[in-house]
């Protein structure tokens, strides 16, 4: 049965779904119920400061859609694309004229394939949308807000992250690293992401908490 450390840092395979944990007891039953048990107690001991080992806890943005963006290891050529970026056939945006999805998610693809570009991702990184430029609002005084799904993120304007949010294009949560010689085998990581570079059109961070 899985630890505390192992549910949140191995974690093998692609992340496509990421379960709550009270849907072990949906998934498992009774003895789903008691996993979750077991797993609140291995959290309740890392933040007592009993954990026998190093842990990485992540923070669960309210991010959507999820993008994927990399190098094709077939290739070399960078690529962003949805979750089917695993599929025995993948459908992946190289260019511009690859994206035909329409709308709101035309505008997000294209933006991500013009911006993350410029980050220098080595691999294949996964991340969770958080804004557009078009999508971010001022309705609450002061703070730049957006709401990508359920939950609405504020942001004062005149704090270190309003201000390089004021002047990005696009903002991400990046939370998983996939490694791997072919798209198909990659395997997943999960926490702290690579460096990448800094550029002004894109705001990010990673989903480890601080």
């Amino acid at each position: 049965m899985l630890n505390f450390r192992d549910y949140l840092v191995e974690a093998p395979g692609k992340n496509l779904h990421l379960e709550h944990i009270e849907d072990e007891i949906l998934n498992n039953g009774v003895e789903g119920g008691r996993a979750a048990i077991r797993f609140i107690q291995s959290l309740r001991d890392m933040l007592a400061g009993t954990s026998t080992s190093k842990v990485n806890m992540t923070v669960k943005w309210d991010g959507a859609p999820a993008i994927f963006a990399g190098i094709d290891p077939s290739d070399g050529q960078f690529f962003v694309a949805k979750k089917s970026v695993f599929n025995k056939n993948p459908i992946l945006y190289k260019k511009k004229s690859d994206i035909d999805v329409g709308g709101y998610l035309e505008e997000a693809f294209s933006t991500a394939l013009s911006e993350f570009s410029k980050l220098g991702i080595k691999g294949v990184l996964q991340g969770d949308l958080l804004y557009l430029k078009s999508t971010l609002k001022e309705e609450i005084s002061d703070h730049y807000t957006f709401q990508p799904n359920t939950i609405m993120y504020a942001v004062p304007k005149d704090s270190s992250i309003g201000k390089l949010i004021s002047k990005s294009k696009i903002g991400i949560v990046w939370h998983t690293t996939y490694t791997g010689d072919t798209l198909e085998g990659m395997q997943a990581s999960f926490g702290d992401v690579q460096p990448l570079k800094k550029v002004f059109s894109v705001w990010y961070t990673d989903a480890s908490y601080k």
